[in-house]
């Protein structure tokens, strides 16, 4: 099973994205699930959306301690106040637009990373560099 986690603020199509990786999935016939994880309804909130997708059916029902293989960050300001690696499997990866590795830090050590060009239709981007990814 790959387990991918979108970090992002509410207000972004950070579940939208998250739906079409998982419909992708579904198209191939895989199976997928989606869950979205946010506080407050307000603009500019922190938000987390997971997505798990296997080629068997999927038992596991919480996203509450995930454990992804992939980690999108959809806004690079999250990074100082949201640990994006928070459960990231050992040898995981990170995607993030905008930002080079350094930015992580500390954090982003033992974790590959995917710098997707924010030039042009950023979601067809980030969507072109998780197909690789599964």
């Amino acid at each position: 099973m790959r387990e991918i986690r979108f970090h992002g603020r509410y207000g972004q199509p950070v579940a939208a994205l998250a739906n079409k990786v998982a419909a992708a999935a579904l198209t191939r016939g895989k199976y997928a699930q989606v869950f979205e994880s946010f506080a407050a309804y307000r603009p500019g909130a922190p938000l987390e959306v997971t997505v798990r997708v296997d080629n068997e059916f999927i038992r596991r029902r919480s996203a509450n301690a995930s454990s992804p293989d992939v980690v999108v960050v959809m806004d690079n300001s999250l990074l100082p106040v949201t640990d994006v690696t928070r459960g990231l499997k050992a040898g995981g990866t990170i995607v993030a637009a905008g930002i080079d590795r350094a930015a992580l830090g500390e954090r982003g050590r033992g974790f590959q990373f995917v710098a997707t060009v924010t030039d042009g239709d950023r979601q067809q981007n980030l969507l072109q560099a998780l197909e690789e990814l599964l």
